[in-house]
């Protein structure tokens, strides 16, 4: 090793050349590098949903359940199914073992599934796959600000036009839209006069489909004299509408005004959002799993303040989730981060040297081995997302420290040996510090590497923040042992600074420590065990919980509640919010899609569908050092609200 060392002193403008290369290489690697928010997750948990929208829970486990569990019965690798029937649809989990190839399993199972015989009033299987791609990059709410597009227009022909307009943008997989309906009628029929006239609802409905090929019905409601129409692909005025004639088999014939009452409303109504009260669209914009978070996210950006509504004000635009920005901010941190230890570190240099140079070394080692860890990093496909971020900004401090150990033995070495040559001295230093420094690397080394072998969905969680540590570590390790000595030799003929040394007031506490070896090992092995009491008590998850000033509310209603009456108690939570002074902002969403939705990819324990009867609120406190006060006035006064 020893010898080595000596080549690459000796070879220190070579050296340098190799250095500049990988600064290169990594920099490229960086810029080049796929950035994610979150690591790709291979979730092993598939989701199949069906929707039978007339069928009881018992009815869906008796007539639908049996089926599906037939089909998927043999496909390869199922390990576990769990099914939940409930009111309208059912929920299939379908568990697989870890590193299994989900994309392959997903297509066997749409394959199973595309064959199957179920009843005609039941919806096909939908096959989900929860992936890091599953969770939305950007989330936005629509409000009006112009009185000419009232909640009607804005729930149907303005969303569909944005929403259209942000699929379009390359990148976007989806945008999931919350608080969407279709532009229709509701047709209120005077039963008196429709059977005054003769008339029954199977002529209604029999003239209204033969003056209106397109015409589709959404849900009807329980009264049978009123239901929504959607009617597509006509361009009718309002009197055109109203003047259809409605007949019978004897030939009775009367416009359509005379029986029913014609009125603009929304139709197929399955969701409903608000923000502060207003009737509002959310809209969750998704990304392919191959884009970049970055790219994708600045597009959607650029796209949707160039559409005319959003432009011209006459639609407001509250962004609610930005994962684009928070990685840009975790990347701009780490850039941050790397500044202030290069800073310190300098300064700690130069006070304890007295030498510029070494101060230099410092600072060039340090982006050395950041780049040259990125640039290993993007070879072996890892991205670059929060937890790789992390790991980058962990190692840092390792980084110097390796460096500083040999630049201070480095001068200790060369003071001490001024009969020898400087190339002999500094060699010697160095070579004599590799086992110390080996060991450190190695014993950390040895903390990190089995989070990345465990395998599971920790392994395939933390993989990217465990090479980021390691990778680190080692290309630290060589920089320290080959680069730090050739530059530090390029200007050492001539050095004359004597460095600092901490000796005379270390050497004090040492004595006092080894003469009072008993009381040494009593304090540590109390503290030890203090520690070790604390450290129980302390809650464990799998991600770190941060305030975000933010509060959850969820309100339930009894199952089979419909909208409106969802709506009615959602509207009492909202008028308790707005008089309170501690809170500037929220929003409700209620209703389902019956779309599977999962908690965040880490969960292996499958999915839900979201339910219609129960609402969700978010609420944004002003200050939220005073989240605890907030969320005790509110869990004192909403209880209460459901006996009113």
């Amino acid at each position: 090793m020893k010898k080595i060392i000596e080549a690459s002193i000796q070879r220190a403008i070579l050296v340098g050349v190799c250095m500049l290369l990988i600064l290169a290489w990594g920099g490229t690697a960086a810029f080049q590098m796929k950035r994610d928010y979150l690591p790709g997750i291979n979730n092993t948990t598939l989701l199949v949903s069906v929707r039978a929208a007339s069928y009881q829970a018992d009815q869906v486990k008796q007539n639908v359940t049996p089926k599906l569990e037939d089909a998927i019965r043999s496909s390869d690798g199922l390990m576990n199914v769990e099914t939940n029937s409930y009111d309208g649809g059912l929920l299939m989990n379908l568990y697989f073992p870890m590193d299994f190839d989900m994309k392959q399993a997903e297509s066997e199972i749409k394959q199973d599934l595309a064959g199957i015989n179920l009843p005609s009033d039941v919806g096909a299987p939908v096959v989900t796959r929860v992936t890091t791609s599953s969770f939305p990059i950007l989330s936005y709410s629509l409000t009006s600000n112009n009185p000419n597009i009232n909640d009607t227009a804005l729930r149907s022909t303005v969303e569909a036009d944005i929403a259209k307009q942000l699929k379009s943008v390359p990148g976007v997989a989806d945008v999931r839209v919350t608080g969407s309906a279709n532009n229709g009628y509701v047709l209120n029929v005077r039963m008196p006069d429709l059977l005054n006239n003769g008339l029954t609802m199977d002529d209604l409905n029999q003239s209204l489909a033969a003056a209106l090929p397109n015409w589709t019905t959404g849900k009807v409601s329980n009264n049978k004299d009123s239901f929504p129409l959607t009617v597509n692909g006509w361009n009718l005025t309002d009197q055109e509408l109203n003047n259809i004639p409605i007949k019978n088999k004897q030939g009775i014939s009367i416009p359509l005004s005379k029986v029913a009452d014609l009125s603009h409303s929304l139709t197929d109504v399955k969701t409903v959002s608000r923000t502060n009260g207003k009737a509002s669209i959310l809209l969750d914009v998704l990304k392919t799993p191959s884009a970049n978070i970055t790219d994708v996210g600045q597009h959607v950006k650029d796209r949707i303040q160039q559409i005319a509504p959003i432009k011209n004000g006459d639609v407001s635009l509250t962004v609610m989730l930005d994962r684009e920005q928070e990685l840009n901010a975790s990347l701009l941190g780490l850039v941050r981060e790397g500044l202030l230890g290069c800073v310190f570190s300098m300064l700690c240099v130069f006070f304890f040297f007295r030498n510029v140079r070494s101060t230099l070394l410092i600072a060039v080692s340090l982006p050395i081995s950041l780049l040259a860890t990125t640039a290993l990093l993007k070879s072996m496909g890892i991205t670059l997302n929060i937890l790789t971020v992390s790991g980058l900004i962990v190692a840092m401090g390792r980084i110097v420290d390796d460096s500083i150990v040999i630049l201070d033995n480095m001068y200790r070495k060369y003071q001490e040996s001024k009969d020898q040559s400087t190339l002999h001295a500094l060699a010697s230093a160095v070579h004599e510090m590799v086992p110390a420094i080996f060991a450190s690397t190695a014993t950390t080394i040895a903390v990190y590497v089995p989070i990345a072998m465990v395998g599971g969905i920790i392994s395939a969680s933390f993989s990217g923040f465990a090479w980021s540590v390691v990778i680190a570590l080692i290309v630290s390790f060589f920089v320290a042992m080959l680069v730090v000595p050739a530059f530090a030799f390029m200007g050492w003929r001539s050095d004359t600074s004597k460095a600092v040394t901490l000796e005379p007031m270390m050497k004090p506490v040492l004595r006092f420590a080894f003469s009072h070896k008993k009381w040494i090992a009593s304090v540590s092995l109390i503290i030890f065990i203090g520690a070790a009491v604390f450290a129980s008590t302390l809650p464990m998850n799998l991600l770190p919980s941060a305030k975000s000033g933010e509060i959850a509310i969820q309100i339930e209603l009894p199952k089979g509640s419909s909208i409106p009456q969802v709506d009615g108690e959602v509207q009492k939570v909202e008028n308790v919010l707005k008089a309170n002074p501690n809170i500037v902002s929220y929003s409700a969403n209620f209703g389902s899609n019956m779309t599977p939705q999962a908690d965040d990819v880490f969960d292996t324990g499958g999915g839900y569908i979201q339910q219609p009867n129960i609402a969700n609120m978010s609420v944004a406190v002003k200050d939220k050092n005073n989240l605890d006060q907030v969320i005790a006035d509110l869990q004192k006064t909403l209880p209460g609200l459901s006996k009113k």
